[in-house]
């Protein structure tokens, strides 16, 4: 069974088995407004917990993607990076990354807690 995570940056993973798919949720998509670039790690590169893995840029600002999870990158979207429109489009479906991770950390939350705090937002989601 494959099962979607949510970080306090609003970073989504669907966890199936050993690999996590990454990417944004619709809520930090609608935030940035029509994205016109993402920068990705490549294929083999080790990405750590709470570090930038890339970045991505829309008509309105630059951000830092932080990984919610560490491990090594196993396949890139590379329809992202001619079509990076698409994120907008399927924000749930337009996955970044794939890494192959060693554990789930504790501070990821599921999509129903989620949805109750994004109902609360303030700015930040708390833990």
């Amino acid at each position: 069974m494959i099962e979607r995570l949510f970080s306090k940056k609003h970073i989504w993973i669907e966890i199936d088995g050993n690999i996590a798919s990454i990417g944004i949720t619709d809520f930090l998509q609608d935030k940035l407004g029509a994205i016109i670039f993402i920068n990705l790690p490549e294929t083999g590169e080790l990405i750590k917990k709470g570090e930038p893995f890339g970045d991505i840029e829309s008509k309105k600002l630059v951000m830092d993607l932080e990984a919610p999870v560490a491990g090594e990158v196993v396949e890139i979207n590379r329809d992202l990076q001619d079509e990076p429109y698409l994120i907008n489009e399927e924000p749930f479906e337009s996955w970044f990354i794939k890494v192959r991770y060693e554990s789930i950390p504790g501070d990821l939350i599921t999509e129903e807690v989620y949805i109750e705090r994004l109902a609360h937002y303030d700015g930040i989601l708390h833990a």
